[in-house]
């Protein structure tokens, strides 16, 4: 086998970018869907504190479906492949590492600055 980094490592010379795509690949976004593992709670009732939708806040729902990232989806929907149907999984293998990154940055900043 042979062993390399990932390639965001080399493409993304900014740490804060770095960071925060490395959170998310690693589902350490600080969300509730990892908080409530951590006391207990059960999954369905981890919910999203920042909206009414009654949705788990997980990875998915606070980049594909949070009301409060919807602009940061507009605006970077160029760079990603993003549709109205677009999963997790789909995002995940954009080549476009530094876009990704960019996204997943924004929408952490976007979820910190409207808190529930």
């Amino acid at each position: 086998m042979s062993y390399q980094s990932e390639r965001y490592l080399c493409d993304i010379n900014c740490v804060q970018l770095r960071k925060a795509l490395a959170r998310f690949q690693c589902c350490n976004m600080h969300l509730e869907a990892v908080l409530g593992a951590w006391k207990g709670v059960p999954y369905a009732k981890r919910l999203c504190q920042g909206c009414d939708l009654g949705k788990v806040e997980d990875e998915e729902h606070l980049l594909l479906i949070y009301p409060n990232t919807q602009k940061v989806r507009e605006h970077l929907c160029l760079t990603l492949p993003f549709t109205h149907t677009s999963t997790l999984a789909e995002l995940m293998q954009t080549t476009n590492t530094v876009a990704l990154a960019k996204f997943v940055a924004c929408c952490q900043y976007q979820r910190t600055i409207c808190p529930p």
